[in-house]
């Protein structure tokens, strides 16, 4: 599963050139009645993953906010894993830096 954006978001990053539709699954309705897309997923997790390391949205400014928001600590980052929330979470490490 990918990672859950806003429709602004989506728009925006379409619009910038930054995203294609194919990046993005159909459109549905979460439990607390919000639209949302997900993200589709590539080789190493979210689509939008660089090859080697990083977000290729990082640097845009256009960084969707379940991004920048979660995961508040490493508890969260591994409950968003169970639930499939987090598809890059096997490609990062969570603050400090990177072990062995």
């Amino acid at each position: 599963m990918g990672c859950d954006v806003w429709p602004r978001e989506r728009a925006a990053l379409l619009q910038q050139g930054l995203a294609e539709v194919s990046d993005f699954l159909d459109a549905y309705v979460d439990e607390e009645g919000d639209e949302l897309y997900r993200t589709a997923v590539g080789d190493r997790g979210c689509v939008f993953l660089r090859e080697d390391r990083g977000c290729r949205l990082h640097h845009t400014g256009l960084k969707p906010e379940v991004c920048v928001l979660a995961p508040r600590h490493p508890e969260e980052a591994d409950e968003m894993k169970e639930e499939e929330l987090l598809p890059c979470h096997d490609s990062w490490r969570y603050g400090g830096p990177a072990g062995p």
